[in-house]
C-alpha cells in the first residue's frame, strides 16, 4: 500500500490483563479496512477509515483482543532481548549479514563511497552520519532494483516504480498502481531476506491482500520463505534501531576482513 496521509485522533484506552494501554488512533483517507499495528518499543496503534467512530474502534479492538494480547506479549519479549546481530560495531558498517570497514578521510563535502572493500567517509565529522545513511539508501536502491527487475521478469510481473524509504511499520509496500517501496534497512539483513521481501511485494501485484491465495503464490514463488519471514520477526527490531553513527566511534579500524560488495 502506498504512503497514506494519516490524521491523529485522541487515543483510546484498552485494558489487557489489568493493564490499561493508550491505543494510538490514526485515520486514513484511503483505508478501507481497520488494522492494528503492534511492535516492540512502540505504542499499540490502530489505523481506521475516516468513517469509523470511536465506538467502531473500541468494538474492533475488543474483537481482536486475543490476537492483540498474543502480539503484545511477543513484542515485549522481543524488546527485552539483548542485541544479537552485533550491528553496532565501531569502525564498520553492517551490510548483507557482514561488515564493511569504515575509513575516515578529510574533505570539504560529506560523502561516503565504497572503494576496495572499505567505506570511505569524507568531510566534516558532524555530517558523516548523514553521509553514511545516504550511501545506505543509494546502495539499497541499487540492490533492490536489481532484485526487483530479476524477480519481476522471473514471475512475469510488471511494476510501475520503486522507491527507498525508512518505514517504521513495514519492510515494503506495493500500491494499487504498482509503485513499490522498500526500507533501506533491508540492506542490513542477509540477502535472502531482502529477496523474500521483494518477492512478497511483487506478488501483491497479483493479490493485493494477505489471503490464503496470496500465501500460496508466495510458497510457489519462493519455497522456504517462512525462514526468511521468521528472521525478520526475530531481528527486525534491531534493524530498525541501528544507527550509522556507531561506525564512527573509536580510533582506528576493527580487525575485520573487507566484505566483497559491488559499488
Amino acid at each position: 500500500m502506498s504512503r497514506q496521509a494519516l490524521h491523529e485522533r485522541a487515543s483510546r484506552p484498552f485494558t489487557l490483563d489489568g493493564e490499561t494501554l493508550a491505543v494510538r488512533v490514526r485515520e486514513s483517507r484511503r483505508a478501507r479496512m481497520t488494522r492494528v499495528i503492534v511492535g516492540p518499543r512502540r505504542p499499540l496503534e490502530i489505523i481506521v477509515p475516516r468513517s469509523s467512530s470511536d465506538a467502531d474502534v473500541d468494538a474492533f479492538l475488543e474483537s481482536k483482543r486475543g490476537w492483540i494480547e498474543t502480539k503484545v506479549v511477543s513484542a515485549r519479549e522481543i524488546a527485552a532481548r539483548p542485541p544479537h546481530l552485533g550491528l553496532e560495531h565501531p569502525g564498520a558498517v553492517p551490510v548483507a549479514g557482514g561488515r564493511v570497514p569504515v575509513e575516515r578521510l578529510n574533505g570539504r563535502r560529506a560523502v561516503a563511497e565504497l572503494r576496495d572493500g572499505r567505506l570511505l567517509v569524507r568531510g566534516p565529522q558532524a555530517s558523516s552520519t548523514e553521509a553514511i545513511e545516504r550511501w545506505y539508501r543509494r546502495e539499497a536502491r541499487k540492490r533492490m532494483l536489481e532484485a526487483v527487475m530479476r524477480e519481476a521478469n522471473r514471475l512475469g510481473l510488471q511494476y510501475n516504480s520503486m522507491g527507498i524509504r525508512d518505514q517504521r511499520t513495514r519492510w515494503g509496500s506495493c500500491s494499487p498502481r504498482g509503485n513499490l517501496s522498500f526500507s533501506w534497512r533491508l540492506l542490513l539483513a542477509p540477502c535472502e531476506v531482502l529477496e523474500y521481501v521483494v518477492v512478497h511485494e511483487l506478488l501483491h501485484l497479483r493479490e493485493p491482500n494477505h489471503t490464503k491465495a496470496f500465501w500460496r503464490l508466495v510458497e510457489a514463488a519462493r519455497p522456504g520463505w517462512q525462514e526468511q519471514a521468521r528472521w525478520l520477526r526475530e531481528h527486525g527490531q534491531e534493524l530498525h534501531e541501528y544507527r550509522p553513527e556507531t561506525a564512527l566511534v573509536g580510533n582506528g579500524l576493527p580487525s575485520v576482513a573487507p566484505l566483497s560488495i559491488s559499488g
